[in-house]
């Protein structure tokens, strides 16, 4: 009863013994129904053989007409032959047989190779085939002579000596419909015979039919070929078979055939290549001889496979059980897998199989999560002990040193050479804005895995991000050499990371030291002298000597021009000038020191924004410019090249800005201009100072502005003005020359005299007296 319950509530042991029921049912109803069927089968299965064989056989020979019609057009079209083939000089014929020998050589089925060259009227041929060349050639002739209309490309039988049977297949191949109807050039290729009889051979021994006949026959009823028992037992029916052949329909059939009391089965393809026939010959009784012994034996095979089958499935039941079985004694106490609600619900309860494997799934989760956190409390403490020897190499002592390279393995060669480099992404906050804040500690990982690999070649490496916007790589145990190396190294490494995910960062290096007590000093260094990537620009790699001469440089001294060049450039329009400032302050800044470099670019923020703000307090339409968000943009950027390009782009928007309203602005300051003028042209003081003064504008942009609209200076606008007035009190006024300067503005006699003249081609008084004498004759 215990038993019965057990094997109850093992559900898998019973899955198991129910697939094995079916397998026993199907097997002795598949005894006894394919003894039933085996006859009808065997020969529906023989004559399918049977007809494959001779279509194999058939394809075969149509496979090597093919091979051979294809190497006779290559042949026969070979430029390097032609010599051969129609060639009128015998010498040069002669030196091509070497070719057809080589031809013949090289093909296991070709018996010959021959050109017939009607030029020479003589037979050119391969020398290996075994016979003399008169008595090869007279056979070729004699048959080219007996068969005008020899078809080309075909097999064809024939007997060279003849004796009985065929010697070899022929293979014309001519120009024209028949032989020499163009011309009486012929290629003939003879083949072999042994390979259609070895092909025979073979596929019957692959078939296990070497005892079953089969023979080859042309359209005229002679044997081509044919096994050892078609010649020596089955002659005499051969004519009777193929007249049967011939007068059937079907090109692809069997039929039983009695020859001297043996019953055959005949399988035959006819009017296959050449009108070919094929036939194949079984002795039918040994077809269906297994099928025989197979009656007699069927009850005692089928209820022996039957027992031998239920016997054997309870014991692989077992067996296979066995180990399901303990494993589900181990687990199925575990409460992993909830038993049903109600009992209602038996049948729905999971098997062992189920059980197990959710108990597997909770063990391997497990594991997986412990290893997890291992591995990662294994990396946060390596990654603690590396920066804590970057941060304070020299108050580690070499025992700990070692100690820890071994508990956390550490790739650090001690004691050995050392060097430090320090990366810096390139355009981090930018970076950050586009891709999000994760992307600096993504792209860090990165770099320090690809860098490890290439680094670890030659050295040993350790990556630690320092989680202050850089990567330090610690390098150790190379030679002289290697070290030397190493600017390449980290070359390519940027090579591959610009490649991959688009990005660029700065190294800076350490010079080779010895003592691991060295690192942070020299790491110190390293991070001090990546600053320099404002001078040298975005992907360098920095080593001390690269910076030696900016670290020297305690100077800080900007030329003054430049910022003049600069701010005279913005207020008078020049943009090629202010161009020209922005450039040489980038070279003269790029020498120096990192503290005296960021100085300078603070110092020409402010010189650029005090300019625009001056510009603006003069400027009838001030230009719209934040001053606050231009200089966040310079003092944002990390490089001299992208603060020059800032500032480019800043003088562009300006440039743009006033270009926009010049016309208009600068009409109406001409107008405003002459306005002044035409009022205070007697103010001896007045002058272009004065009218930018009133106006407060820029004294020099407002003379530029006059004369690009009106062509000339406001100087000539007020000498012009005074000597029009003056002109009219000479003809309407009885002043002295003197008075009438006095009044008009002018203060130099000898300054006013040159004017006038100049104006006027004559003095004041001659003008005067001109004037009086030209109104008393017109009176």
């Amino acid at each position: 009863m215990n038993l019965f319950r057990t094997f109850r509530g093992r559900k898998y042991l019973q899955r198991i013994l129910l697939s094995f029921i079916p397998v026993v049912a199907i097997l002795a109803v598949a005894s006894y129904w394919l003894n039933a069927n085996a006859r009808g089968k065997v020969l529906e299965t023989q004559n399918e053989a049977d007809l494959r064989l001779l279509s194999q056989i058939n394809y075969n020979i149509e496979n090597m007409n093919g091979i051979v019609r294809d190497l006779a057009v290559s042949l026969f079209n070979d430029d390097e032959l032609i010599a051969l083939k129609a060639g009128a000089n015998y010498e040069q014929s002669i030196l091509k047989v070497y070719r057809l020998d080589r031809t013949v050589a090289e093909s296991p089925y070709l018996h010959s190779v021959a050109f017939y060259n009607s030029s020479q009227r003589r037979f050119f041929s391969s020398l290996n085939h075994s016979m003399p060349n008169d008595e090869f050639y007279g056979a070729l002739d004699a048959y080219m002579k007996a068969h005008p209309d020899v078809p080309k490309l075909q097999l064809l039988p024939l007997d060279l000596n003849g004796g009985n049977g065929i010697d070899v297949f022929i293979f014309f191949l001519y120009d024209g419909p028949s032989l020499g109807s163009v011309n009486g050039n012929a290629l003939i290729l003879t083949v072999k015979p042994d390979w259609m009889l070895d092909n025979v051979k073979t596929l019957n021994r692959l078939a296990e039919r070497e005892n079953d006949a089969l023979f080859i026959a042309d359209g005229d009823g002679n044997v081509l070929i044919s096994s050892d028992r078609v010649q020596r037992d089955l002659a005499g029916m051969k004519d009777a078979l193929l007249q049967r052949i011939a007068a059937s329909p079907r090109t692809l059939d069997d039929f039983t055939y009695t020859y001297k009391g043996t019953k055959y089965k005949v399988t035959y393809l006819s009017k296959g290549l050449n009108n070919w026939s094929i036939v194949s010959l079984r002795d039918y009784d040994a077809v269906l001889g297994s099928v025989r012994q197979m009656k007699w034996t069927e009850i005692v095979v089928t209820v022996s496979v039957v027992l031998l089958a239920v016997l054997l499935s309870v014991y692989f039941s077992l067996r296979l059980y066995r180990p399901v079985g303990q494993l589900y004694s181990l687990v199925k106490d575990d409460g992993r897998t909830p038993a049903p609600a109600a009992a209602s619900a038996r049948s729905a309860a999971p098997d062992e199989m189920t059980v197990i494997a959710a108990n597997f799934r909770g063990l391997q989760d497990k594991l997986s999560q412990l290893e997890r956190e291992q591995a990662s409390q294994a990396n946060i403490a390596k990654a603690y002990q590396l920066r804590s020897l970057i941060g304070g190499s020299d108050a580690v002592p070499e025992t700990e040193l070692l100690q820890n390279k071994a508990l956390y393995g550490l790739d650090i060669a001690v004691p050995g050479t050392y060097a430090v480099a320090v990366v810096r992404l390139d355009g981090l906050e930018e970076l950050l804005a586009a891709q999000g804040p994760q992307a600096e500690s993504l792209l860090s990982f990165a770099i320090a895995n690809i860098g490890q690999e290439l680094l670890r070649r030659s050295f040993s490496c350790e990556a630690a991000d320092m989680k202050s916007g850089h990567l330090v790589f610690l390098v150790s145990g190379g030679t002289d050499k290697e070290f030397a190396s190493l600017k390449e190294r980290f070359a390519e490494l940027q090579r591959t990371v610009r490649q991959y995910y688009r990005v660029s960062f700065t190294v800076a290096l350490s010079r080779p030291f010895s003592s691991y007590r060295e690192i942070t000093s020299r790491y110190k260094l390293a991070l001090r002298h990546s600053d320099y990537r404002m001078a040298t620009g975005r992907g360098s790699i920095l080593d001390p000597d690269r910076v030696q001469a900016n670290e020297r440089n305690a100077e800080y001294r900007v030329p003054p021009e430049l910022e003049r060049q600069l701010a005279e450039g913005l207020k008078g329009g020049d943009r090629e000038r202010a161009e020209e400032a922005i450039a040489r302050w980038k070279e003269v800044v790029g020498g120096f020191g990192f503290e005296n470099m960021f100085a300078a670019v603070q110092h020409m923020a402010m010189t650029l924004s005090n300019t625009l703000r001056e510009m603006n307090s003069y400027n009838l339409n001030p230009v719209s410019v934040d001053l606050q968000a231009i200089n966040r943009r310079i003092l944002g950027k990390e490089t001299l090249e992208d603060i020059g390009r800032v500032l480019s782009e800043v003088i562009g928007e300006v440039f743009e800005q006033r270009q926009s309203g010049k016309e208009d602005k600068g009409r109406l300051i001409a107008e405003t201009i002459k306005e002044i003028v035409d009022k205070h042209y007697a103010d001896p003081d007045l002058n272009v100072q004065k009218i930018a003064d009133m106006l407060k504008m820029n004294p020099v942009y407002l003379g530029q502005t006059f004369k690009a609209q009106e062509g000339g200076t406001v100087v000539d606008l007020i000498n012009s003005t005074r000597l029009a007035q003056a002109r009219l009190y000479l003809e309407q006024q009885d002043l002295t020359v003197a008075e009438i300067m006095e009044k008009v503005g002018f203060g130099n006699e000898s300054y006013f005299y040159r004017l006038f003249k100049r104006r006027y081609s004559v003095t004041p008084k001659e003008y005067r007296l001109k004037f009086s004498i030209e109104r008393l004759n017109g009176g």
